[in-house]
């Protein structure tokens, strides 16, 4: 029995995303908050491009790019309108 290495990755990655997701509720302040959600989507998606490697399955990667558009662009709404940028 071999170990597939890309599924080991994939779930070392969503390990890591989980506790980056325990990080967002004791966050003090705002800033912290969005901090962890970044680097919790961001290893969601490592996680979900090492399970396309593993699985051979393209829908996952087009989920992963999306996820990550989605909070990158969430970010930087939110970062404009807490500088007062937008109102």
């Amino acid at each position: 029995m071999t170990i597939d290495i890309w599924l080991f990755a994939a779930g070392a990655f969503f390990i890591l995303a989980f506790c980056a997701v325990l990080r967002i509720l004791p966050g003090p302040t705002l800033n912290d908050r969005l901090i962890a959600v970044n680097v919790a989507a961001t290893l969601a998606c490592a996680g979900a491009l090492s399970l396309t490697v593993s699985a051979g399955d393209l829908l996952v990667l087009l989920i992963a790019g999306l996820l990550a558009c989605i909070v990158f662009a969430t970010t930087i709404r939110i970062s404009q309108v807490r500088k007062g940028a937008v109102s």
